[in-house]
């Protein structure tokens, strides 16, 4: 029985029994803090590209309203959606308190906004969680845009 107890102890060195465990433990560590980030950076680039493709899409469909309000006012000149408000380019009114006409297009919505006797027509796009609002300046008749921005 010392015999066998001889080459037990020979076979594990007494200064590094638990260096390997210890090894293993530290690289899985390392590890899983690597894949960790890795996950972040991918998670944020979704997020980023999904925005990036709500925003082109909300764009697309502010253009929709743009031509939508044109030919609405082709078709009837005093046609309009909103009383004069006195503020002009005021986002938060467009987005929220303007009455405006909503129309659906694809899983997003616009709603275009001409105030009544104003040369000016907007159309807001909504996709998610995008919004895009877009303003024509324009004499008629006939129909002539005299300036296009986003604001």
């Amino acid at each position: 029985m010392l015999h066998s107890e001889t080459k037990l102890k020979n076979a594990v060195p007494t200064g590094r029994q638990g260096s390997a465990l210890l090894l293993i433990i530290v690289v899985t560590a390392v590890l899983l803090v690597l894949t960790a980030f890795l996950l972040k950076i991918a998670y944020n680039s979704y997020v980023t590209a999904n925005a990036l493709w709500e925003r082109e899409e909300a764009f697309w469909l502010a253009e929709a309203g743009l031509e939508k309000g044109k030919a609405e006012i082709n078709f009837n000149p005093a046609w309009y959606t909103d009383l004069p408000y006195f503020l002009e380019d005021n986002l938060e009114w467009l987005k929220v308190g303007a009455v405006g006409e909503r129309d659906s297009l694809g899983r997003g919505y616009f709603k275009v906004v001409r105030e009544k006797d104003r040369d000016r027509l907007y159309s807001i796009g909504y996709k998610g969680r995008a919004v895009v609002v877009l303003k024509i300046n324009y004499l008629y008749p006939p129909f002539k845009t005299l300036s296009w921005e986003e604001l």
